[in-house]
């Protein structure tokens, strides 16, 4: 189902809180290596020291181990995908698709961190036989900085 109805529909706030492994292990990954202590696998290079060398990143102006921008994936898609599977929408999730997504970062996220992440349907509309869901979604830490800006696109075929 489409329509202007469900724009403005919210989703959230969604908590996560932040571990320094999951940066460690997320930043590894995404270098191309394998995470953990027990079967680890270095990745072919070696990812950014913010992310996980604890004297490199303390000596930067961060002052501590930051998430690399990417790691908010893993708290700010919570709306995105519950409008994805919103019964209210009606849509087809097998013929659901990633569209796009797009970030502006704020502050930095540091383990120990506590996000809430909240959105919103900023658009629901049909083009070309397509259904095109835009969720907009806001994560704040517990210091109520913003950290990430996140609007995801979804683009169910016919």
């Amino acid at each position: 189902m489409t329509g202007r109805a469900h724009v403005g529909r919210r989703y959230g706030p969604y908590r996560y809180t932040v571990g320094l492994e999951e940066i460690r292990d997320f930043a590894v990954t995404v270098a191309g290596g394998v995470p953990g202590r027990v079967f680890a696998g270095e990745p072919p290079e070696p990812p950014h020291p913010l992310f996980v060398d604890a004297a490199a990143a303390r000596a930067s102006r961060h002052g501590g181990i930051i998430a690399p921008p990417t790691f908010c994936v893993r708290f700010a898609m919570q709306p995105f995908a519950e409008a994805c599977a919103d019964p209210a929408l009606g849509l087809d999730l097998v013929r659901l698709v990633h569209g796009e997504q797009a970030f502006t970062f704020g502050d930095p996220v540091r383990p120990g961190d506590v996000i809430d992440t909240s959105g919103e349907i900023a658009d629901l509309s049909e083009k070309a036989g397509m259904t095109f869901l835009t969720v907009r979604t806001v994560s704040v830490n517990q210091r109520g900085r913003t950290v990430v800006e996140g609007t995801w696109t979804a683009v169910v075929r016919p």
